[in-house]
């Protein structure tokens, strides 16, 4: 499959529908651009941007046509590479699409292409995230709900709600990422998200407030001074989670 390389920059709203009509273009002229942007990032780059406008119907036909020619494995690849945080990761996209679609081996045995390897190297820091603050978040009661603020770096919040669905099956959890300004809410096992959104706000539980003075309480007992270290403690538990842990407040 020949594809031209050129100089050109494209730009589209981020997304993946977005993606998957950049996807079409792309091996209908089989041309790939040297720049893909989203309208968030557009400023950063100097040079003139071709916009791809997002056309839902064509996306949804191009991702039924790419789940049926791609393995699976492939396909799951792909689409967890568009949720990683990585500089000109759909750049690194096309080429894994068209990788896939030249041969039916994981893309995971191409990790000496430079765009597989740095997506890869993106997904285990997202999936490292994901796994760490399944430990590290914290739940509150407001009212008969759950709920948590988290700050991840990477688009963490999709793989993490899943976890929490099937821990606490009867429950109605929302998680507020801050960072992305993404809110999930799970009830009775279901997960729904709302992009865009600003943090929710709750009257001020009062039984809430005594269980989190209670556990620091308990912390402070508990903390042998002599022993403390600090290196250790970092190794175990990075700054950058604690910022929302009852624990650290």
């Amino acid at each position: 499959m020949h594809i031209e390389e050129t100089t050109e920059t494209w730009e589209y709203d981020g997304s993946f529908y977005g993606f998957l009509t950049i996807i079409y273009h792309a091996f209908k002229k089989r041309v790939f651009p040297e720049i893909i942007v989203t309208s968030d990032n557009a400023i950063e780059n100097l040079f003139a941007s071709h916009w791809i406008a997002t056309d839902e119907v064509l996306a949804q036909r191009i991702q039924a046509r790419l789940t049926e020619r791609l393995r699976k494995e492939n396909w799951q690849f792909i689409i967890d590479g568009f949720y990683c945080s990585l500089r000109d990761k759909e750049r690194c996209l096309l080429d894994a699409v068209k990788i896939s679609l030249t041969t039916d081996s994981l893309l995971t045995n191409h990790l000496g292409h430079p765009s597989i390897l740095a997506l890869q190297n993106a997904l285990n820091a997202l999936f490292s995230e994901v796994h760490a603050l399944t430990g590290f978040i914290r739940f509150e009661y407001v009212g008969d709900s759950l709920y948590s603020t988290i700050a991840p770096k990477h688009f963490s919040l999709p793989y993490l709600c899943p976890h929490f669905a099937k821990r606490y099956p009867k429950e109605t959890l929302i998680i507020y990422d801050e960072t992305h300004r993404l809110l999930g809410i799970i009830e009775n096992g279901q997960i729904k998200f709302i992009e865009n959104s600003a943090p929710p706000t709750f009257d001020s539980n009062e039984t809430e407030q005594g269980i989190q003075e209670n556990w620091r309480f308990f912390l402070k007992a508990v903390t042998i001074e002599e022993r403390k270290n600090e290196r250790a403690q970092l190794s175990h538990l990075p700054k950058r989670y604690r910022g929302h842990m009852v624990d650290f407040q």
